[in-house]
Formats: structure tokens, sequence, C-alpha cells
């Protein structure tokens, strides 16, 4: 078979595959305001995403321009040395995103390719110059520099402008309409929603209805030349119609906005971003076809016709669309780079995903001051009349059968500010033929109106500033890795050809396939952890829940410090370094439970003050005791990876035998905490105090030896923090026992 077929059957498989990592990084761009407001069940807001998709497919232009000629001259290119550069594009947008899918990042699909193709197009562009004797250093011979970078600037500049106008509009909408929506709709609600429909319907003209290949040039002008008349139109009857859902059917409006806005935006990313994902295999395929009829051979046919615009098949757009829609419906990977945004956006306090650093500190009290200063310029009454406007409402407790995460993380009239303004803004650069980032605007319009709304107060601002800086600088990094990874990527190819070729996809294969598994596992363990708050929370008996639940925990410290006392006294390394692995992933577990325990706590009933006590001691004893295992595990690898002597002989023998000792003392507990039967009081003691005994003999006997010079420092230094550090875990263990049995 052709070889240049079997490259063309790879990269429509990458293509499939780029489809489904990208749909599941770009799906946050039109579902996060419905989910995040929950203007509808999940099953709604899918139904009308996957239509607008749909239609997006269909109503595509079909040009991709992007992947033929907007970054590279194709006519400085031969077939052979273009298919090499799409093929080290495809492989590096796919990795690329499905890293920053496994991590839950937005990034941006449309600075992913234009660096992808930017990097492999100048690598194999320069090479190619050095091979025909040219000036490799004439970059405009083999790229086109012009409309990179005004890609480039167009991509980037729309953060800022995003964020300013995203935060201003929700400001003033607020002022309108404060958090008491059910008084203040009836007022305004009409004129607002006839006004954001009308914004969302005129993005739907010019984003997504723009170029169709359903739609004739004439009916296209059509409505352009009177689009004015249109959107007045619009207007009025939106306004009516708002209205009367409010006065005569007594229905809120603006879910019905935020679901417009979500088909609007998700018919215009599929009609638009679609190049994103199979653009380069469509370009491949349009080459391919200029290469079978040329009879030329691959390195000598020069990409000329690749600058001439060829429409995609109607047909090949749909497919492409029902794998996208698959991918909404079925992509976890989706609903964790969701839950960023969302996490970021969220009214009030909650558990925070990033942590706080220097910079986000900095910019959260400079923010602060200025606010004070701009603020002393206004009078008091205005002051405390604006403050009245972001009160927040008081909300009642929740029941115990909803969880935590099914009630709204913010509310309608954000939501509906979030996709009215990113669908202008998109639909007002697009009128300018202004290049940006969906991805960007949509992200950086939620940020600002979360700003705006006063979300980000005393309790979470540094953690979610913390988070816009490390989704910024992903994206920054996105181009740069992308970039570089190309580039990479096309000189092995240029230089090894097919033997690289088969190379790199089993790379690309090992990797992605890792990521699944690690992703697969995490999400198990956040989904367990989920589980175990909600069954906390909602069960009639929270104390054997709670029971259950520090049973685990302890369960897994004991066995991994066991563990690690073997692997430390074989001197497996390796193992060891797992088990560190294990123990840090089980100390970020509980402080991420021990955060929402404590507002589920809150809800418990007052009758029930003293579970929430008793809980809390215990808890607060199982995270002393994973935080003694994990010095324990840390230690133990520090010693072997710095290389220093092993323990010394007598201490293998006590320590084998205390951990012995430890592992059936604690295997008591536990098997308590589990089955609600306590072990008996004076037995308990009884163990307790024969570890403690024999760990404080084999200390005694360590400092015997390091003051007759038969150990040192280090072996010293080891052996007696983890006989101390088992003795403090003896202890704990105890603690436990006695909070739940007394």
């Amino acid at each position: 078979m052709d070889p240049y077929v079997l490259l063309l059957i790879l990269l429509f498989s990458l293509a499939t595959l780029d489809l489904v990592v990208g749909v599941s990084n770009d799906a946050v761009n039109f579902l996060n305001p419905s989910i995040g407001s929950k203007a509808g069940s999940m099953r709604t807001i899918l139904i009308v995403a996957s239509v607008g998709v749909l239609l997006g497919t269909t109503f595509s232009s079909g040009m991709m321009e992007v992947a033929r000629k907007s970054v590279f001259h194709p006519e400085f290119f031969s077939y052979h040395a273009l298919m090499f550069i799409f093929l080290a594009v495809m492989l590096t947008d796919v990795i690329l995103l499905d890293v920053y899918n496994s991590l839950g990042f937005p990034t941006s699909t449309t600075v992913s390719l234009v660096f992808e193709l930017f990097g492999a197009g100048a690598a194999i562009g320069f090479l190619t110059s050095i091979q025909s004797g040219l000036d490799p250093f004439n970059f405009d011979a083999y790229i086109n520099v012009g409309s990179t970078f005004r890609i480039i600037k167009g991509i980037f500049s729309s953060i800022g402008i995003a964020f300013l106008i995203g935060c201003l509009v929700q400001w003033l909408a607020r002022l309108v309409f404060s958090y008491r929506l059910e008084s203040t709709l009836s007022k305004f609600g009409g004129v607002f929603t006839g006004l954001s429909a009308t914004l969302i319907f005129n993005f739907l003209l010019l984003k997504g209805l723009k170029g169709s290949s359903l739609l004739s040039p004439s009916s296209m002008e059509m409505i352009q030349e009177h689009q004015n008349y249109i959107l007045i139109a619009l207007f009025a009857i939106c306004t009516i119609i708002g209205q009367y859902l409010i006065s005569v059917l007594k229905t809120n409006p603006l879910k019905y906005i935020v679901l417009l806005g979500t088909f609007s935006l998700a018919m215009a990313f599929a009609g638009n971003d679609l190049v994103n994902f199979i653009g380069v295999a469509v370009a491949a395929f349009q080459a391919y076809g200029i290469y079978s009829i040329s009879g030329l051979d691959a390195h000598d046919l020069m990409m000329d016709a690749m600058a001439a615009k060829v429409p995609t098949p109607t047909l090949l757009l749909t497919i492409s669309g029902v794998i996208m829609i698959l991918a909404l419906w079925t992509s976890a990977k989706a609903r964790k780079v969701s839950a960023t945004q969302i996490g970021l956006s969220r009214q009030g306090e909650g558990s925070e995903k990033f942590k706080s650093n220097p910079i986000s500190r900095t910019l959260v009290s400079s923010i602060s001051y200025l606010t004070s200063f701009i603020r002393s310029f206004s009078s008091p009454k205005f002051r405390s009349w604006t403050d009245s406007r972001f009160v927040t409402p008081v909300y009642e407790k929740v029941k115990s059968q909803v969880k935590e995460n099914d009630r709204p993380a913010f509310d309608l009239l954000r939501a509906s500010v979030d996709l009215m303004v990113a669908s202008t803004l998109i639909a007002y650069a697009t009128s300018l033929s202004l290049p940006l980032s969906t991805t960007y605007v949509v992200f950086m319009v939620s940020m600002g109106s979360t700003l705006a709304d006063r979300s980000w107060g005393k309790e979470s601002a540094v953690y979610r500033v913390a988070g816009v800086l490390n989704v910024i600088g992903g994206w920054l990094l996105t181009a740069v890795v992308a970039f570089v990874t190309a580039a990479i990527f096309a000189t092995f190819l240029f230089y090894g050809e097919f033997i690289a070729v088969l190379i790199l996809v089993v790379i690309a294969i090992g990797l992605i396939v890792r990521s699944h598994m690690g992703f697969s596992k995490k999400m198990k363990a956040e989904n367990l952890m989920e589980d175990e708050v909600y069954n906390l929370s909602s069960t009639d008996d929270p104390i054997s829940a709670s029971r259950l639940l520090i049973a685990s925990d302890l369960r897994r410290s004991a066995g991994i410090v066991t563990m690690s006392g073997q692997l430390l006294l074989s001197n497996n390394k390796r193992n060891l370094k797992q088990l560190l692995n294990e123990i840090q992933i089980l100390g970020r577990r509980q402080k991420e439970i021990e955060f929402r325990l404590i507002r589920v706590l809150k809800r418990l009933e007052d009758k029930n003050k003293d579970i929430a006590r008793m809980h809390l001691t215990a808890f607060d004893y199982a995270c002393d005791f994973q935080q003694s295992a994990y010095v324990t595990v840390e230690s133990e690898y520090n010693h072997l990876a710095n290389l220093h002597l092993v323990p010394h002989g007598s201490f293998t023998m006590n320590y084998s035998e205390n951990l012995a000792l430890f592992s059936v003392y604690v295997s008591k507990i536990v098997g308590a905490l589990e089955n609600g039967e306590p072990e008996p009081h004076a037995e308990l003691i009884n163990s307790k105090r024969h570890i403690i005994m024999e760990i404080n003999r084999a200390v005694e006997m360590d400092l015997n030896l390091y003051r007759s010079g038969e150990i040192t420092t280090r072996q010293v230094h080891l052996q007696t923090k983890l006989s101390l550090e088992l003795r403090d875990m003896s202890a704990l263990a105890y603690r436990i026992h006695k909070v739940y049995f007394g």
C-alpha cells in the first residue's frame, strides 16, 4: 500500500481522537453558564448543546484556511514535507489537549493549532532551506509571519478586553436587578430579556451562520443588509415574550436566555472551531488528491495548489459533529474542565482547587486598597445603596438529600450576562475580521462578571485569583509547549521519516493510555470522596458513617506504614516512592474532606451537636495519624534516595517486631470502628502500653549505639524518628477508639 495513504489514515484517526479531546476541553465555552446556574437538567443542557453542535457543523463554511495557508506558505513545501508537518501537528495536538483535560485546565484549541503549525512549519522549513541551499533565516519564504502574528495578537488581546467588559456589564446588571430577582425582574426583566436575546441572535447571524454551506451568498447578503431591522424586530418581540413570561406565566425567562446562549455558542463553536480538530486531516486529504493526479514524486511535487480555496464535504462535517456530540455526552474529562471554571465562578465560599501564592495575595491586597480609594470619592448614601444591591440572599438549610454540587454555583442573571457579553464580543470581532479564541473570551468574561458580583470575598479571593493566574499561565504555556513540541516532532520526522512516524505514534498512544488510566483512578477517588461526604450528611446514623470514614483512612495509613517499613529494610526505593505518593494523595483527600465536612456539620440539627464535635475530634486524630505516616514514609524514602547507610541490624529486628505489634493493634481498632463493637478497654490499654514500652526500649538502644559510635548521625536520626512516629500513631489510634466508644 502507498505509505502516504497510511499517513492519511493515521491523520484521520488522530483527527477523530482530537475531536474527542478537543471537545472535552472546549465544551466549557458553552456548557458552563448553563451548568453553573442550573438553567436546566444536565440532560436538557446537553440536548440543547448537541443540537447547536450538529447545526454548527452543517452550517460550517468548510473552509480550512488556517491549516492550509494562514500560518505557512504551502508552495514552499513538497508533498512529502507537508505530510510530515501535518502529522507533527496532529500528534502534538492530541497529546497536549489530553494533558490539559487531565489537569482540568481550559485552553484554546485555536492557540494550540496555530502554534503547532507555526512550530512544525518553521522546523521543516528551516531544515528544507538548509537542504536546498537557501537562506534558512529568511522566514518569510516559508512562514506567513504577518498573518501568524496578527492571529496571535488578536487572540491574546481579547483576554483583557473580555475581562473588563464582563466586569462592567455584570456590575451594572447587578445594580439594576440586585440579588432579589423575584422582585426586580417584574420591572426590568422584559427589557433585559429582549436585549439579551437580541444580542445572542445577532451573534448567531454574524458568527454562527456566516459562510454557511446551506445558505446561498445572496441569502446571507440579504440578511446582513437588513440586519438592523431584523434586530429591532427581534428586540421588540423578545421583550414582549419575556414580560409575558414574567407577568402572566410567573416564569423566569432568564433560564431560556441561558439555554439560547448555550445553543448559539455551541453552534458557533462547531461551525468555526471545527478547523482546530479536523482541519489538518482535511488539508492532508486535499493534498493527497493533488498528489494522486499529479504523477510526480512526493519529494518533487510542490504544493502551490493548496493556496486555493477547497470546500470540505458536508458529510465529513456532519460525521465530525456526531463525534463531537458523543464526546459531549460521555467525556468525564469535559466535566473536570468545566468544574475548574465553575469553581472559580462560584458564589460564596467553599473548597478551593488552587492554592494562594504571593502574586495572588499581592493582587488582592492592591485591588482592595484601590477599591477603598475609589469608594472614598463617592457619598456614603451612594455606597450604602450600591452595597445593598450586592447583598446575597441567605439560603435556607439544604435538605440532606441534596448534594452540595446540585446547588447553583451562581444565579441566572450572571449566566445570562456571561453569554450575552461573550456572544457580543465574538460577533463584533467577527464583523471586523479579527481572530480570537472563544475559550479565552468566555472564560475571561466569566471571571470579570464573577469579580463584579463580589463572589470573590475574604474567604476565597486569594485562591480564586491564583486559579485565574494559573489558567492564564497555562494558556501562555500552551503556546510555548505547542511550538516547541511540534518543532521537535517535525524535526524527528524530517530525518527519521516513516520509522520516526511509527516511534512517535507508539509514544503518543502510550502517553494517552497512561493519562486515561491515571485520570480514571483519580476520578474514582474523587467520586468516592463525594459519596463519603454525602453519606455523612444524609444518613440517619451519622455516627456510623463517621466511624466507617475514619476506619477506612486509618486502615490505609497503617497499611502504608507497615509496608514502607518492610521496603526500607529490604532497601526497595522504587516501591517506597509509590507508597510516598499514596500517602500524599491520602493527605490531600483528608484535607479536602475536612473542609467540606465543616460545612456539612453546620447543617446538622441542633440535637446532633455532640455528633459534630465527636466527628471533628476523631477526624483531627485521623489527620494527625496520617501526618505521622507521611513523615515516616518520607523519612524512609529520603534516607534511601540519598544513599545513606542502611539501618543497624538491631534496629531492623526491633522495628520489624514493633511493626507487627502495631499492625495487629491497629487492625483491632479498625475492626471495632467498622463493626461498631468496641474492643475491651483494658486489652487495648495493655497493647498500647506494650508497644510504647518496646518502642522506648528500641530508642534507648539506638541512642546507646550512637554514643558508642556504632551508627552514624543519619542512622540514629532515621531510626529514632521512625520509632517515635510509630509511638505517636499508636497513641492516636487509641484516642480515636475512645472518641467513639468511651
